[in-house]
């Protein structure tokens, strides 16, 4: 009887090793869970940030380039006008020239 009892004792201490082996692991599963939760929400919180970055970037380009072809469109202009005015000139030019004749 007294060794059915070690032999009891024993199988119990046996169990006892795999359950708490078996709680080691679940803390440890718990533990990865909420490690890769957090690791979730810094890539969607990346994610989100580029996305922004992205329409930002996207405005900026969108605005320089607006901003280039204004300036393409005044140095146009500006030369227009310059080439206008130096007509105007030519010909004050010239009716000076007559009036001196």
């Amino acid at each position: 009887m007294n060794e059915s009892v070690e032999a009891l004792k024993l199988e119990l201490d046996i169990q006892k090793k795999v359950v708490k082996g078996y709680e080691s692991v679940l803390k440890l599963n718990e533990k990865e869970l909420a490690n890769a939760e957090e690791i979730i929400k810094m890539y969607e919180s990346i994610v989100e940030y580029s996305g922004i970055e992205l329409k930002d970037a996207k405005e900026t380009l969108e605005a320089s380039e607006s901003a280039s072809s204004m300036s393409r469109d005044e140095l146009l202009n500006a030369f227009q006008r310059i080439r206008e005015l130096e007509n105007e000139n030519r010909k004050l030019r010239e009716e000076t020239n007559k009036l001196k004749d």
